[in-house]
């Protein structure tokens, strides 16, 4: 089973066709080429990135005493993409006002958006843990603080 976590445009309410299905887990792709992944799913900033380490790292192989770290760190900055990939892509749409709706576990994408609709419908049963606006927003007042309210700088 894979977790996949749902995203909405900001422009609609509720589920909708142009729902998005992220996959959160490890991508083998990602961990052998990290950066055609980012391109790929249009991470454009962090592809130039990892590449630019990449390219970093290879130019400093020759050096004395780096030898193992050259072979080693390209494989580190891939496993990094594999494992955060997907939360790159889901911090994107949340920065474009995508809004995320849901979270459930799937075998697949097929049956991921079966139950986040058949869900839906059903009002938000079958194993589907969904966020509503008042829920996600943050709670900054001194009453939801678990401990009283924040003290002050200035103070003793």
């Amino acid at each position: 089973m894979k977790r996949f976590r749902v995203f909405e445009p900001p422009d609609i309410v509720g589920a909708s066709e142009k729902a998005l299905f992220v996959r959160d887990g490890f991508s083998l792709v990602a961990l052998l080429v990290p950066a055609l992944w980012l391109l790929w799913h249009r991470l454009f900033l962090a592809a130039i990135a990892v590449f630019a380490l990449d390219v970093l790292i290879a130019w400093q192989a020759g050096t004395k005493g780096f030898g193992i770290a050259a072979a080693a760190l390209p494989l580190l900055i891939g496993l990094l993409v594999a494992l955060e990939g997907p939360s790159l892509k889901a911090w994107k749409l949340r920065r474009k006002g995508w809004r995320e709706t849901a979270a459930l576990m799937a075998s697949d994408r097929a049956e991921a958006e079966i139950r986040y609709y058949a869900g839906m419908a059903a009002g938000g049963e079958d194993g589907i843990r969904t966020f509503d606006a008042a829920s996600a927003a943050p709670q900054n007042s001194d009453e939801s603080r678990p401990f009283g309210p924040a003290p002050s700088p200035l103070s003793d």
